[in-house]
Order: structure tokens, then sequence, then C-alpha cells
């Protein structure tokens, strides 16, 4: 198993380096990336401020976790990691031990656009990361980092907010992109719309030297399309439109494996629907269509005014505005016309309907399926650079590199890494396949999964025999894309590689020929 040898491999490093004082840098940074390896896979969640990050986070967790609104701007780094229960710790940048708190204190916690006691603001300059834990089973397959935020131009609640905690432009920007480096894998938040901040949003990434970020490991989420409702019926469409645009836009696809759409307020209240937003939702599905749809259009009216033929309070209007927003209402209405008879039920579609359900997804998959080999690669790079960041003598340079060398030969004889390479090749337009062959790559190399069904694109309950037969009849087929003098650099290397995954697995195939269907 990869990880079982990459602890060796790091466990080796570290016998290497023995006990001596002037490794204790090197050893704390080894010891820090094995463990990374055997931990979840870190998933940073990076936008301008205001994209709507700390509202993804909520829809992707199905409720209220991090404070979010119009004049809530999250300026500390929100670290939400699995746990038995929900927890708060503070972690501080003057060298105080971490604080636990109690977790009704994260709204507080999070800036405030206005006001505030000069404690409160002393507080949260020292402020480093809050790290929450939460019973949700979703973060057993991920860690989400809620960032503060890439930003070029302050509104006046942002400057508000700014001003209080005495930071400027750069302290958030620095601390977004620090998270960002420090993160496994990204996702890419969008505001609705093609405008020049989502441009320039690209060129800071490329420009920035963010380790982590291209196709392999970088998703982006295009949020608040809900906004292009009521101009456009459907708004997810609409999103998908301008995803697409976006997507050709600024080298996104040399950046992005892709682009959703999400309506994502929709997607968080989802979550969080009670008993008695059901109720309330139900009723007004009771109004026409049409005459919802109007009335609800006129935003103020329909959360303030004595709208007799309204039958929910102008008190729980708001609240599901507030929540749900007007389209959020809307499709709620319509779900439960066509049959949504239960709040689960209701919860369930409007996943659906937001686009969370098939975000969600294509984060477990895309992500997930290389977990162990993103955070590897991502461990293999940082231990590279520790004999050029080592002083001493040159005795000790040259016991360092020995130890490093136990890590980074994994990438020489690992054939994972050399996909890895040809994922990027692949993603970069560096290597030029047929787009069934391209395919092909995708899934050979773990796209969906790495049980053999699912390398070979074949049923779950494959047998044995036919499993074989695929393998073989792929592995003939590239071994013949190898040989063919049209195919040369990047593109010849990627078919060497995908035959040499084909011939692992007609191996792994040919050791279990005796046991029937290989799960």
């Amino acid at each position: 198993m990869l990880r079982d040898r990459a602890a060796g491999a790091f466990d080796a490093a570290l016998d290497v380096l023995g006990t001596a004082p002037d490794f204790d840098q090197a050893r704390a940074a080894l010891a820090e990336e094995r463990a990374r390896i055997a931990a979840p896979l870190r998933v940073a969640l990076v936008g301008r401020v205001s994209s709507g990050k700390s509202t993804l986070a909520n829809a992707l967790l199905g409720g209220e976790r991090v404070p979010t609104g119009v004049e809530e701007l999250t300026y500390n780094v929100n670290w939400l990691r699995h746990g038995p229960a929900g927890t708060l710790t503070v972690h501080y940048t003057d060298g105080t031990p971490p604080e636990r708190r109690d977790v009704a204190e994260l709204a507080k916690l999070t800036a405030r656009a206005r006001g505030g006691a000069p404690e409160l603001a002393a507080l949260l300059r020292r402020i480093d990361y809050l790290e929450i834990t939460d019973p949700h089973p979703y973060l057993r397959a991920f860690d989400l980092v809620d960032t503060p935020g890439l930003d070029s131009h302050f509104g006046e609640d942002s400057a508000n907010t700014l001003r209080f905690l005495a930071l400027d432009e750069g302290d958030v920007r620095a601390a977004t992109l620090g998270q960002a480096a420090r993160a496994d894998a990204l996702v890419l938040v969008f505001a609705r719309g093609l405008a020049s901040s989502e441009e320039e949003l690209l060129r800071d990434f490329t420009g920035a030297g963010v380790g982590a970020a291209g196709p392999v490991t970088t998703v982006g989420a295009l949020t608040k399309v809900e906004l292009f409702w009521p101009a456009h019926d459907d708004p997810l469409a609409e999103g998908r439109r301008v995803a697409a645009r976006l997507m050709d836009a600024a080298g996104a696809r040399r950046l992005l494996y892709d682009l959703c759409p999400l309506a994502s307020l929709v997607g968080a209240a989802a979550g969080s629907c009670t008993e008695e937003d059901f109720a309330d939702l139900t009723a007004l599905s009771a109004l026409t269509p049409s005459e919802l749809a109007d009335r609800v259009y006129f935003g103020a009216e329909f959360v303030s005014a004595d709208l007799p033929h309204v039958p929910v309070s102008a008190a729980r209007r708001l609240a599901l505005h507030t929540r749900f927003g007007g389209y959020g209402i809307v499709l709620a209405a319509r779900l439960i016309r066509e049959g949504a008879d239960t709040r689960e039920t209701l919860r369930a579609e409007l996943h659906r309907g937001s686009g969370m359900a098939d975000f969600r997804a294509l984060l477990t998959d895309h992500f997930g399926h290389r977990a162990e080999l993103v955070k590897l690669a991502r461990a293999v790079q940082h231990v590279r650079g520790l004999p050029e960041r080592a002083g001493g003598s040159p005795r000790a340079r040259a016991t360092l590199e020995r130890a490093v060398a136990d890590v980074t030969r994994l990438a020489h004889a690992e054939h994972a890494f050399a996909e890895l390479a040809v994922l990027r090749g692949h993603y970069s337009g560096a290597v030029s396949l047929d787009p069934p062959d391209a395919a092909d790559l995708l899934r050979i190399t773990g796209e969906y999964g790495h049980a053999p069904h699912a390398l070979l694109g074949l049923p779950a309950d494959a047998a044995a025999p036919e499993l074989t037969a695929r393998a073989r009849e792929r592995l003939t087929h590239w071994a013949g894309l190898t040989a063919d003098p049209v195919h040369s650099g990047a593109t010849r290397r990627a078919c060497q590689v995908v035959r040499r995954s084909y011939e692992l697995l007609v191996g792994r195939l040919e050791r279990h020929r005796e046991t029937g269907p290989y799960a």
C-alpha cells in the first residue's frame, strides 16, 4: 500500500537524522509531513471577499457551521475537521498555547463589520486560525479550510472591519495564500458572472506560486447563481453557460478541473430546513406559481408588508427569505407542488436542485480517489527543499540529503507518480490524444476509483475473465500507440506510462485469477 511504503520511507529518513540537535527543525518537518499523509485531505476554499466561501462550506456540511451574512466577513481562517462532537479551538500567532472556547463564540470570533470592544479587537488580531470539529460524516474524507479571501477593492463594510482589526488588504491576501499553499487541494470560489475580478483572481493564482493549483488538485465553484433568477427561470442552466464562458477565459482550463454552478444559498438552506420552514413553505406553495414569484420578486415588500392573501407571517417570511433567498422559496414551493411531501424529501430535492449533490460527488470522486497520491506528492515536494534551507556544516547538509533521498526516491520508484505527471501533462495541453484515448487515460489513472472494474469502465460485478480480457485488450491498444511514430515527446511518454499502468493491472488480475470477481 502506498501509504505504508511512504510511512516506511519517512521513518527511514528520521532514523538517518538520529537525535542530533542540528536536525531538530528537519525532524519536525519530516514528522509533520508523515502525519499529513495519514490525515484526511486538506481542501481550502479560496476566493475573493464575499464570494460565498462560508455559505459553500455550510452547504457542503448541510447546516450552519460557520457564520455568514451581508455584514459578516471571514477574516480568520476557519479549519473544519471531523470529530465526535462540535468543538472550537483558537490558535494564536504570538506563541500563546491553543485555547478551547465555547462553540457558541464562533460568530464573535469571526470579524464583525461594525463596532466591537477594544479587547475583542485585540483578541482577534492575535488569532492565527480557528479549529472547528464537527461530527458531519463528510468531514471524514476532507478537512475544509474556509479562508479570508483575496481582494483588490473593499467596500465600506469590509473597510470598517479591517480598521476594527487593524488589518489591511495585504494581511487578508497573505492569510489566504498562506492557507492555500498549505492545502492539499483547492476549491476556487467565484461569485456569479464573469467580471474583471474573476479574471484577476485567476491571474492571482497562476502568478502566486500556489503549489497545489492545477486541474489535478483544483476545482472551481461558481456560487450565488440563484441571483440569475428571475431574469432566468432556470438559474443553474444560466450558471452552466457562464461557467463554460469562464472556463475559456484567462487560461482557466489549465488551472481548474471543472467549474460547477451552484445555488449555494439554496444548498445551505436545504441542510438547515426545519419542520417550521417546511410548514411555511407548504403554505406558500398554495399560491399560484406566478403570484408567489411576483410577491417574492419584490423582496422588501415580501418580507415586511402586510399581505393578507399570503398565509405566512411577515416575521416568518423574513426568516425564509434571509436563508433561502427568493429563488429558494420559489423552488421549494414548486418541489412541494410536485410531490415533496416531507421535510426530508424537500431537503434532498433542494440539495439536488442547488447543484450541491453533484458538486459533493465531484469532490469525492476527483479528490478522494487520488487523495493518498496528492498528499504524498505534496510531501515529497516540501521535503526536497529541506537541504536548501539547512544551515550548518557540509557534513550536516550531506546527512540531511541522505535522509531526504529516502523519501524522494519514492517519486522515482512508484508508478503512481509517473501517472500523476502524465495527468498534469494532459491538463496542461502538453499531451495530445484523441478524446477516447484521453478518457481512457483518466480512467486507468484512477479518476473513477482504483478497483479493476472502475479502471476498466466495467460494471462492479464483472467477472475475473471479463476484467482480464478487457485489460489485455487495452494493453495491446496502448502498446500500439506507444509504437506509433505519430506520437512524440510528452504524448509518447504518456502512452508509455498508460501501457505500463495496464501491464500492472493485468498482473494484479492474474494474481487473483483464482478468486473470482476482483473487489
